[in-house]
């Protein structure tokens, strides 16, 4: 996974978005149907090449003890922090590091097992502080998976749900991507949430049961699609044509309510800006104090 893929250095001065969002790597090592860096091509010129900031640790304190308060970083919206050069570099646990020594929380977002690796430092940060992990799961059919995401491995996902659980890690369940004739199921979507049950996973995300296909997403999407499953691609474009920003599947309303339903009977909350606030609230477990990312800018 990831070998032989073209990489280069980025020389950045700054590190953080206005929003306080970490980007340590530009691009993508995984071979995922729906990925958020082929959105963006606006700002990723070739996402098959892989972007490397090195000095993000040294930027980051830099610019972290310049914060007249401290609140949530977030990693992982653009590009996976711990995709398949991670673990030689090393760069994101020196991130974690930085972000420990200044007090502040992070929420990251990755498929991959190897956050596990950095669990001690994470605990670290979560006695003082927040972490919050949010991990795609579209589906546990393993077929159903494997064409959605590629290389990527089922037992991984779960293996990081676990590892997370055991940790005392606040983890999101982010249903997604639901593409039609693939996981748009009541029998998916029911063994995600029990999955989530299992777990005692408090927060499940989705982003309206449907695929969202974006910039240069599409193209990503089809040509991944033709390779694994021809006939799919080719009714997908035939029933919503090769240019359609989303896919919606047919009994998305019914998912949706299947989904609204079971959580709150669970007592799992899925809704989209309640989390989004839980995400970006920060808790100082030391001062009692919280504040929001917008409480830096």
């Amino acid at each position: 996974m990831g070998k032989g893929r073209p990489m280069y250095t980025i020389e950045a001065k700054t590190i953080l978005t206005p929003q306080n969002g970490l980007n340590i790597y530009r691009g993508s090592t995984d071979h995922c149907l729906v990925s958020p860096v082929y959105a963006r091509t606006a700002r990723v010129e070739n996402p098959e090449e892989l972007g490397v900031k090195p000095d993000a640790d040294r930027l980051l304190e830099v610019t972290l003890r310049k914060k007249r308060s401290r609140g949530m970083v977030s990693v992982g919206s653009l590009s996976d922090p711990y995709n398949a050069v991670e673990k030689s570099l090393g760069i994101m646990r020196r991130c974690l590091f930085v972000l420990d020594r200044c007090d502040f929380g992070v929420s990251i977002q990755t498929r991959y097992s190897l956050l596990l690796r950095d669990l001690d430092i994470l605990q670290e940060i979560n006695r003082k502080t927040k972490v919050v992990v949010t991990v795609p799961l579209p589906t546990l059919q393993m077929d159903a998976f494997r064409l959605i995401e590629g290389e990527l491995g089922l037992s991984e996902r779960l293996q990081l749900l676990e590892g997370l659980e055991k940790a005392g890690i606040t983890t999101i369940l982010l249903v997604d991507p639901i593409i039609p004739g693939v996981n748009d199921t009541i029998t998916s979507l029911g063994m995600v949430l029990q999955l989530a049950r299992d777990h005692h996973m408090c927060y499940l995300e989705h982003r309206d049961m449907k695929t969202q296909l974006q910039n240069g997403s599409r193209e990503h999407f089809y040509r991944l699609l033709r390779g694994r499953d021809s006939a799919l691609a080719l009714k997908l474009i035939t029933n919503y044509g090769d240019k359609e920003n989303e896919l919606v599947p047919e009994n998305q309303k019914e998912l949706l309510r299947y989904l609204v339903d079971r959580t709150k009977e669970a007592s799992i909350i899925c809704d989209k800006k309640e989390i989004q606030d839980f995400r970006r609230r920060y808790e100082n477990h030391t001062e009692g104090r919280q504040l929001e990312i917008e409480d830096l800018l």
